[in-house]
């Protein structure tokens, strides 16, 4: 026989038990009826697991018979006010060995970053880098902080405040890594410059993966200001590749849509205008050879990116990509006869004009393949 706190000992390693293991995958834990009494349609997952393992647990089984809905005031430990308590205890445990972990290795970097969740709320992202006992790199979230802004001053506030919060030395701070932007990296008033004043041995070194993204968009904006595809991310260019990769694979399914629209007497007047004109650039040898040309590039830049997200990554494993890149990119200057071949193989009627338009237009092409790639090669050598 168990005493009484050895029961509610049992109950609550099925619980925790229970609460790890959603946590752990980022699942939900409430749904629209959480009550054991119910069928279990409408049970969340905390609920429903903990019904599952009854049926081959009969102490779990036992206990949900006598505890499961004994009305408000009455303990059961399996009510969302209980598995909410063990989140944020597991949570303030999981902050304490990590900084434990943090000040045992003395020396760290910060990587801070702002973004929108679902709910476009802006929200400050806090991750801590640093090595641990056995010398591999380690990269630990430490939380989000909500609307900060996006000014420099409070920002730098809110990381001092993280700091503080978790008794973190910042004389120990040896690097800080954040995007491009002015606020951030400013060198007189930016984030940057302002931790600096407090930890002057906290080099800055720009988040490599931004500044990846920011030579492509540079190239792009450059080049095809006018033709770039509206419906794409502006800012995050690496988001254009998949787009670019399905318009190559699709060539050919994509201008016969197009063709379908414009003949089609069912469409408004507006939409066969525009798919007449996405059309008529489909059919210039400029706009498939550039298609071809941009998938590679994009290709390239964003499986280097992936990469340069790697936690374990260091600046020579950085060094090593960015050297690889250029000299893929160098090579892309000899390759214009493979990518003209490429861009007649979508359409070989354009080739029916005059041998005097032809020649026209590779060298036209020769000279904008080179300023694209002279571009990229320029902004990825700074």
């Amino acid at each position: 026989m168990f005493n009484i706190t050895d029961y509610w000992v049992n109950v609550l390693n099925r619980v925790c038990s229970v609460i790890k293991s959603l946590s752990s995958h980022g699942l939900s834990f409430r749904g629209g009826d959480d009550s054991f009494e119910s069928s279990g349609k409408n049970n969340g997952n905390f609920i429903m697991a903990m019904k599952l393992i009854a049926e081959y647990d009969p102490f779990l089984s036992k206990h949900i018979l006598n505890y499961g809905n004994p009305g408000k005031g009455n303990t059961s430990y399996m009510s969302f006010f209980t598995y909410e308590q063990f989140i944020k205890i597991m949570a303030e445990k999981v902050i304490s060995t990590i900084v434990e972990e943090l000040k045992s290795s003395t020396y760290y970097s910060i990587s801070v970053d702002s973004t929108p969740d679902m709910s476009n709320v802006d929200q400050l992202s806090f991750v801590i880098r640093y090595v641990n006992s056995i010398g591999e790199p380690v990269e630990r979230f430490l939380g989000f902080m909500e609307n900060i802004g996006h000014k420099a001053e409070p920002i730098a506030e809110a990381i001092f405040s993280t700091f503080n919060k978790h008794n973190i030395d910042i004389k120990f701070l040896r690097g800080q890594s954040y995007d491009n932007a002015a606020n951030m990296s400013g060198a007189y008033s930016g984030v940057q410059a302002r931790i600096k004043l407090v930890a002057p041995l906290a080099d800055f070194v720009p988040c490599s993966a931004h500044s990846l993204n920011l030579i492509g968009l540079c190239a792009i904006l450059n080049q095809h200001a006018e033709s770039t595809l509206k419906g794409l991310s502006v800012t995050r260019w690496s988001a254009r590749n998949d787009a670019c990769q399905s318009l190559n694979k699709n060539w050919t399914a994509v201008k016969n849509a197009l063709q379908e629209l414009v003949d089609s007497d069912n469409e408004k007047p507006l939409t066969r205008s525009e798919a007449s004109g996405l059309l008529r650039n489909m059919k210039k040898l400029e706009t498939a050879f550039m298609t071809s040309l941009w998938c590679d590039i994009l290709q390239a830049f964003n499986n280097v990116s992936k990469k340069l997200q790697s936690i374990k990554i260091d600046l020579s494993c950085v060094v090593g990509l960015y050297n690889t890149l250029i000299e893929y990119i160098k090579r892309l200057r000899t390759m214009f006869n493979t990518y003209e071949k490429l861009a007649q193989d979508k359409f070989e009627e354009m080739f029916l004009s005059s041998k005097q338009k032809i020649e026209k237009e590779k060298n036209k092409l020769m000279n904008l393949m080179n300023r694209i790639l002279c571009l990229v090669a320029f902004n990825t050598l700074k």
